[in-house]
């Protein structure tokens, strides 16, 4: 089955580079010159507590009105989707906004660490309710499982800063080695890439997949790898981290919605969608963008089952 990158139980904060460099310690206001246009992340800035809705709550099927908790699997290792902080706490934008979201409708969320291969499998068996990991939102995946759109986003490659490796497209990458996570959309790209490469006189993709975006990025930081190869809002902020130590040298793909995936046909779907407009239009949704410094991949309406293309 076509998963897509990210994140997976680990301790550190910010990849690799959380290792070699304390990540959040790092100075981020210097290297955030490393990538264009960058926003600088406010990671302090506390959010309010929502207020819960009463035309939110109406729409809670009975058995989730009852049991007042909502489960969410939540694949860990790449900030700054999702992720422990140095606290040891489960952080990061998706989960700030389905926190907010669970509070407006008036439940508990509750979160269960895993890896990010196991989150589909996980709600066709309805382990849990619902499941966030950077989930690129495809049309693959809304045939198994609901998704709800809560970003837009793309894939980006990360070289050492000393690089002269350019990304372009997929055929600049034969020959090399990418680090990236098990399961993920970048291993389904390079594996149908690969015959490419050899039609074309060019060696094969080598590409290294790692249970979560820690072990994706230490290969770089390493030089086991070239490439870092993940979603866009991971690799953005682990350059940012780095200290000058690394670049963005390309992305792949259009942009699409990242999301929140549901059980097919889940009787949670529509009320979850509704929360998460009801954070858009209170201003609480744009607050948690601001505070991860993605604001160039926010939204303005939040779609179920968009099928991969923005609306």
């Amino acid at each position: 089955m076509q998963q897509h990158r990210h994140r997976r139980a680990a301790p550190s904060v910010a990849f690799a580079m959380a290792m070699a460099c304390a990540a959040l310690c790092c100075n981020t206001q210097a290297t955030a010159q490393s990538v264009p246009g960058a926003a600088q992340p406010s990671l302090t800035q506390p959010l309010p507590t929502e207020t819960q809705q009463p035309d939110l709550v109406k729409l809670l099927p009975e058995r989730m009105a009852s049991a007042k908790t909502f489960t969410v699997a939540v694949a860990l290792g790449s900030p700054p989707d999702d992720f422990r902080n140095e606290q040891g706490e489960i952080a990061g934008w998706e989960v700030d906004i389905l926190r907010a979201a669970t509070q407006a409708m008036g439940l508990q969320l509750e979160l269960r660490p895993t890896t990010f291969d196991t989150l589909i499998p996980g709600l066709q068996s309805k382990r849990f309710d619902a499941a966030v990991g950077q989930m690129g939102v495809t049309t693959v995946r809304e045939q198994v499982v609901d998704m709800i759109g809560t970003l837009l986003a793309n894939e980006q490659f990360a070289a050492l800063a000393d690089s002269n490796i350019k990304v372009n497209t997929l055929d600049d990458i034969c020959g090399l080695t990418v680090g990236t996570t098990r399961g993920s959309r970048e291993m389904v790209f390079a594996e149908a890439q690969n015959p490419k490469c050899e039609a074309a006189g060019k060696k094969p993709i080598n590409a290294l997949a790692f249970s979560d975006g820690n072990g994706a990025a230490e290969s770089l930081m390493s030089k086991r790898s070239d490439l870092f190869w993940l979603g866009s809002t991971a690799v953005s902020y682990f350059v940012n981290q780095s200290q000058g130590k690394t670049k963005v040298v390309g992305s792949y793909t259009d942009t699409s919605y990242i999301g929140v995936a549901l059980p097919k046909g889940s009787d949670m779907s529509a009320a979850l969608q509704a929360a998460i407009q009801h954070l858009i239009e209170d201003g609480t949704y744009q607050k948690i963008v601001q505070k991860w410094g993605l604001e160039k991949g926010a939204i303005k309406q939040s779609p179920l089952n968009p099928t991969g293309t923005p609306r």
